[in-house]
C-alpha cells in the first residue's frame, strides 16, 4: 500500500483552510449570492431613508404607557425613540380597516416583552370624528390616534412609495427610533412578515436605547 505524499497531505490542508476564505469573498464580491432565510427581510426596504417629522400632526389619544398630560401633549412626545407602526386609515375606519388594524393589534402583542418599544400608530388624513376614535380603541387601547389635517405626512408617505419602488398600495409603513422611515408593507402582505421583521429589528438593533 502506498502511503500519502506529505506534498499531498500539505496540499489538503491548505484546502481545509483556503476553501472558506475563497467561499467568504465570493460571496461578498457577489460573485456567488446568497442570503440566508433568517435574514431576509419581508417588507419593502426604503432607500433612501425619509425622514419623518411629527410637526402638524394632532395626538387624539394618549397610548395606556403615557402618563400625565405633558408626556400625552403630542405626537412626539408619543412615538419618539420607538419603533413605530404606522398605518393610514380614512377619518372614518370601515370594516375592512377594523380587520386591518385587528392584525396589527396581534403584531403588537407579538412583541412580547418588547412591547414598550413598539407604537402602533394609525393616522387619518383630516380630523377623527369621535365616533372613529371609540371604535379604534375599542379595538385596542394601546393605538396611538393620529390626524393629519395639513397632508404633510401622506406626502412623505407617497414618497416612500416613490422611493421603494412599489406599485401597488402601500398600507403599513416602519419608522426607526430616529424617525426614518424605513420599510413598507403593501396591502397584500401577510403581517407575519412584518412580525418576523420586527422581531429581528428588536433583537439585534439598539437604536431606541441609545
Amino acid at each position: 500500500m502506498k502511503s500519502v505524499s506529505p506534498w499531498a497531505i500539505l496540499l489538503i490542508i491548505l484546502a481545509f483552510f483556503l476553501l472558506p476564505l475563497l467561499l467568504a469573498w465570493f460571496m461578498y464580491t457577489g460573485v456567488i449570492e446568497f442570503e440566508a432565510e433568517s435574514t431576509r427581510n419581508y417588507g419593502i426596504l426604503v432607500e433612501p431613508q425619509i425622514p419623518v417629522s411629527w410637526t402638524g400632526l394632532t395626538l387624539e389619544n394618549r397610548t395606556e404607557n403615557q402618563v400625565g398630560d405633558e408626556q400625552g401633549s403630542s405626537v412626539e412626545a408619543a412615538l419618539d425613540r420607538h419603533w413605530v407602526i404606522l398605518y393610514p386609515i380614512q377619518p372614518s375606519c370601515d370594516d375592512d380597516c377594523i380587520s386591518r388594524i385587528t392584525l396589527l393589534r396581534q403584531v403588537h402583542r407579538a412583541s412580547g416583552r418588547n412591547q414598550d418599544r413598539v407604537r402602533i400608530a394609525l393616522v387619518a388624513q383630516g380630523w377623527m370624528s369621535g365616533e372613529t376614535r371609540a371604535n379604534l380603541s375599542a379595538v385596542y387601547p394601546k393605538f396611538t390616534l393620529i390626524s393629519d389635517p395639513d397632508g404633510l405626512l401622506t406626502e412623505a408617505l407617497a414618497s416612500a412609495d416613490d422611493a421603494a419602488g412599489n406599485s401597488g398600495e402601500a398600507t403599513t409603513y416602519l419608522i426607526d427610533p430616529l424617525g426614518n422611515l424605513m420599510m413598507l408593507y403593501s396591502a397584500e402582505s401577510d403581517p407575519n412578515g412584518l412580525n418576523k421583521d420586527l422581531k429581528l429589528l428588536l433583537t439585534w438593533s439598539k437604536l431606541d436605547k441609545q
